[in-house]
């Protein structure tokens, strides 16, 4: 689930022959219909984006439970050193004694921050990735800084996009890019999307993607009630609430107001906080004015101001659960 952060993406290595074997071709996208599975956040005749898989995890169980621990080992420290001052009257005793306990306890927390909370905290809301279908382009956000976009040709033998598998659990996929060089050794690797449990999620999204640069955005979608951005990237409390709700599951949303109700609100609060930590990415001036939208563009969708806020219209709502029982009876 935290693949990417924990353990890192390899780089500087060749390809494994599972990668090779799981390649996904813009010229054989397969029969898959297309689905953004969740992870679009903005389309139009110009630009499709979508964010990347450590969206979905952003200040959940993880960094909660870090935080947490961290907030109770400095609490501690604190706790035992006015102690230690209050009963001894040998101020170098009490001094030794403090560090003799605070080294660990100070070294808990530097651990926590150096393995996961660094890479969740004062970071960037989300990572973006954008298709530009007139400029033939990829775009991967990875800073606001200089040389904070890494731009590849779409199409280009050195992006190799295939479906991933998680490292803790290899049951969870995703749509991953690795950027080769000259002797396909892979030098860096982006996510483009969610991770789900199913190959054919991502090779939904991946028919969508290679739908839009093909054929354009008239030709993405199969019904017309299927053009709808869903997920909002926006860190709003509303927002981290709903996505909470899809991480848990169906099995135990019934109870998320009554006995499951501090679990979702201990993990919506900490990813709310954790998104107040962080910045918006922005990319710079000139592919800004490259990925504009035309004014007036037709295929423009509108973005959420929530999550899920189109899903009120009742013909989409049912479209949505149509797709969803389709899917799982062709699985």
């Amino acid at each position: 689930m935290l693949t990417g952060w924990h353990p890192e993406f390899r780089t500087r290595r060749a390809l494994f022959r599972n990668e090779e074997a799981a390649q996904l071709l813009k010229d054989a996208p397969g029969s898959h219909g297309p689905d953004d599975a969740f992870g679009m956040i903005s389309f139009n005749s110009t630009v499709l984006e979508f964010t990347d898989r450590t969206f979905k995890v952003k200040g959940m169980a993880a960094t909660m439970n870090l935080s947490t621990c961290s907030i109770a080992f400095f609490a501690f420290l604190v706790w035992i050193s006015i102690d230690f001052i209050q009963m001894d009257d040998d101020l170098v005793e009490s001094m030794l004694s403090i560090l003799m306990i605070g080294v660990p306890l100070v070294g808990f927390p530097l651990h926590f921050w150096h393995v996961h909370l660094r890479k969740d905290l004062f970071q960037y809301t989300h990572y973006p990735v954008r298709f530009n279908r007139i400029t033939r382009k990829i775009y991967f956000f990875r800073h606001n800084g200089p040389g904070g976009v890494v731009v590849v040709p779409w199409g280009s033998p050195y992006a190799f996009f295939h479906i991933g598998r998680g490292e803790q659990d290899p049951s969870l996929r995703d749509l991953r890019c690795h950027l080769l060089d000259r002797h396909r050794q892979v030098q860096q690797t982006f996510t483009i999307g969610h991770f789900w449990n199913h190959d054919d999620d991502i090779r939904e999204q991946w028919a969508l993607i290679c739908r839009y640069m093909k054929d354009g955005p008239e030709q993405c979608f199969d019904d017309p009630l299927d053009r709808v951005i869903t997920l909002s990237p926006k860190g709003t409390l509303r927002n981290c609430w709903m996505l909470v709700c899809l991480m848990m599951g169906t099995t135990l949303f019934p109870l998320r107001y009554t006995l499951m109700f501090p679990i979702y609100g201990a993990l919506t609060l900490s990813r709310w906080l954790t998104f107040k930590t962080c910045r918006a990415p922005v990319f710079p001036p000139e592919l800004e004015a490259e990925c504009a939208a035309a004014p007036g563009d037709p295929y423009a969708l509108p973005e959420p101001r929530f999550m899920a806020e189109f899903a009120s219209d009742p013909a989409i709502y049912a479209r949505a659960l149509q797709r969803h029982r389709e899917r799982m009876l062709w699985r």
